[in-house]
């Protein structure tokens, strides 16, 4: 997740003062100690990059740079804000080094102490052209600040990506980009569900089998069986218990279990035998012919669900399988497949909890008559 930001230090996070070296002269900018703060409460990370040529020339020394920078940390502290690295390069415009920005040279540095990756950058946050250059470099959203140089860059058309009065200025466009780009991200999300769930109205006849499938065996005194992993596992208990607790009405308690749930018999068995025939083995000590297993995998491969199909069609179980479009191989080993009408995980996931709702609802009323 790209969450770490490039700060530049002398007229972005604090005010600019030529070759600043004397700690008691630091001062924060306007609205840098609020911005940051609001932009790592929403989980971002900050590093310093800086060119001080002021070593280079010998108007002063790393130590006392240093002491500038504990300065700045202690105000920064005090205000709720925590910067993991300051990198400097010490050397004049014309040495040709790697390190002076807009070159690359301190990011990569950064990356190697710190151990995040270009594509972890969020953005490049400045005041002068060689930060805006930085962010193209570095392929990362650039913010130019209008404190310290940044109104006059400005004025000779530096632009960034973001151009903002002050860090306080920036971070709230920041934070309203997050808010936009987390509504675009749910609507589109709430549109693949709509879609997945209409094209559900062709599961109808399927449905329907299934459940007088798990009625006739629960009413002849059979057992209902329900196995998954990950989301698909917790769908599993979440079916297994509506019908041995309650769904919607009051009733005598079925014979519903999720395979998922002994977690000493999943630990065991994946020891002892392998993690494929976590469900199986318990199926094989638990379930008989009559029964049904209701098998969830949305890929339809996932090997310890085949498994399971396979051990109930030697005991005479039927197997009713819950899959994505495609149904994968276990389409082929189940006795009936109910797939939804999607190859995206999440959406598959939601259409199984409906599946397996309406499938408690029509179980739940032909056993209460």
């Amino acid at each position: 997740m790209k969450k770490w930001i490039i700060l530049d230090r002398d007229g972005t996070l604090i005010k600019e003062k030529n070759y600043l070296h004397d700690p008691n002269g630091a001062e924060l900018t306007e609205g840098a100690a609020d911005g940051l703060r609001m932009l790592s409460k929403l989980g971002y990370r900050f590093i310093v990059l800086t060119n001080q040529s002021g070593i280079g020339r010998g108007y002063f020394t790393e130590d006392e740079m240093n002491a500038v920078h504990l300065r700045v940390n202690e105000m920064l502290s005090c205000a709720g804000v925590r910067v993991e690295g300051w990198f400097h390069c010490p050397h004049k415009p014309g040495d040709g080094c790697s390190c002076r920005k807009p070159a690359t040279g301190l990011v990569r540095e950064a990356q190697a102490k710190l151990g995040f990756d270009a594509a972890d950058i969020a953005f490049v946050i400045g005041d002068k052209k060689s930060d805006i250059e930085l962010a193209d470099a570095l392929g990362a959203p650039s913010v130019l600040l209008m404190t310290g140089y940044g109104a006059a860059e400005y004025e000779r058309g530096v632009r960034g990506a973001l151009n903002c009065a002050n860090m306080c200025e920036a971070a709230a466009v920041i934070a309203r980009r997050e808010r936009e780009a987390a509504r675009e991200s749910f609507a589109l999300d709430l549109e693949g569900h709509i879609a997945a769930v209409s094209g559900m109205r062709s599961l109808a006849d399927g449905i329907a089998e299934a459940a007088a499938t798990i009625t006739s065996a629960l009413r002849g005194g059979g057992r209902f069986f329900v196995c998954g992993n990950g989301g698909s596992a917790a769908d599993a208990q979440h079916i297994a218990a509506e019908l041995s607790g309650r769904y919607l009405a009051e009733r005598e308690p079925l014979d519903a279990a999720a395979l998922s749930c002994n977690s000493s018999a999943l630990t065991a068995i994946g020891n002892d035998y392998g993690f494929d025939k976590i469900f199986a083995r318990q199926l094989e000590a638990h379930g008989r012919a009559g029964d049904v297993l209701l098998a969830i995998s949305t890929s339809g491969n996932s090997a310890n669900v085949l498994e399971a199909a396979r051990s109930a069609r030697k005991l005479g179980i039927t197997t009713i399988a819950m899959t994505g479009a495609d149904g994968g191989e276990l389409a082929n080993e189940a006795d009936a497949v109910l797939r939804a009408p999607s190859n995206h995980t999440p959406r598959i996931q939601e259409t199984h909890i409906l599946i397996g709702h309406a499938l408690c609802g029509i179980v739940e009323k032909a056993l209460c008559r």
